[in-house]
């Protein structure tokens, strides 16, 4: 088929051959055994030109398709024996980038020393084609239909007060006990939905509550809690050294809250047909580090 389409694209057999390597007599033979093969006419020859029947347009237009995916195929498989070098430019919310990713990132960089990281953090949700980024970390409830997404963390989410607080103010024993508190809440969480949802015993119990702080980021909730500001809700990756350290205490342990089991960081980019390597590879170990650190069934 290749062959065929070699003598399709230079509507010569002659000119055929000497792009592929080959005599004349060669490829003759193996144009004519695809014929054979199909029972199909695909060629009209004459001393001075040859021509497609609408049979061999048809067959040129499908191989068209065919050899760009085997190319791209090709491609990818040559990759597997070439180390990934290069820069790799990576966006995530403030939170996501510090507490998830930075912590992540000397391990990388130690597996492939080649590959040079760059990793930006804001609020705001980057265009990643327009701005240069390679790759972005994003919570699963913004990620678009359109883009290419790989799991590669899942978040848990703890409610937390530091020591000193809970001296003071007393230790929350149910969700309602905490309209008594004094709560840092996401911006966004304090216009849209003041309340916290929590169930037991497969009792869902909503918990209003009222912003004494609000902040745009994970990490300015932490801060003020360690230092005695209140009870927040922060994901486990943020929160669970300051836990086991003792500096923050996790609140409400016999309650789930709600929805924390469904949130997941995806890495996302535009879909493309090929992914880089760079990209491939620090998926590829995102999703090692995460399947070493879930339960086993």
């Amino acid at each position: 088929m290749l062959i065929f389409t070699r003598v399709a694209e230079a509507r010569s057999v002659t000119r055929a051959a000497e792009r592929l390597g080959l005599s004349k007599a060669a490829v003759s033979v193996r144009l004519k055994a695809l014929e054979r093969e199909l029972a199909l006419q695909l060629v009209n020859r004459s001393t001075r030109s040859l021509t497609l029947t609408d049979a061999g347009e048809r067959l040129l237009d499908g191989m068209d398709r065919m050899l760009a995916d085997a190319s791209d195929t090709l491609a990818n498989v040559r990759d597997l024996a070439l180390k990934p070098t290069g820069r790799l430019r990576i966006t995530a919310s403030i939170g996501v980038g510090i507490s998830f990713a930075a912590p992540l990132i000397p391990g990388f960089l130690d597996r492939y020393p080649e590959i040079e990281v760059e990793l930006s953090t804001s609020q705001d949700i980057a265009d990643l084609a327009a701005q240069g980024f390679d790759l972005g970390l994003r919570f699963a409830n913004i990620v678009r239909g359109t883009d290419m997404a790989w799991p590669v963390g899942r978040v848990d989410w703890y409610l937390v007060a530091s020591p000193g607080y809970l001296a003071r103010r007393g230790v929350p024993r149910e969700p309602a006990d905490l309209a008594a508190h004094r709560c840092l809440l996401y911006g966004w969480q304090s216009v849209h939905d003041p309340a916290w949802r929590f169930s037991r015993n497969g009792q869902s119990q909503p918990a209003p509550v009222q912003a004494a702080f609000k902040a745009n980021n994970g990490e300015l909730l932490m801060q003020a809690a360690l230092e005695g500001g209140g009870v927040t809700m922060l994901s486990g990756f943020a929160c669970r050294r300051h836990v086991a350290s003792g500096a923050l205490v996790a609140l409400l342990p016999e309650w789930t809250i709600e929805g924390s089991d469904a949130e997941i960081i995806f890495a996302v980019r535009p879909w493309s047909a090929r992914v880089p390597r760079t990209v491939r590879a620090f998926v590829d170990y995102l999703q090692e580090i995460e399947t070493r650190a879930s339960p086993t069934a």
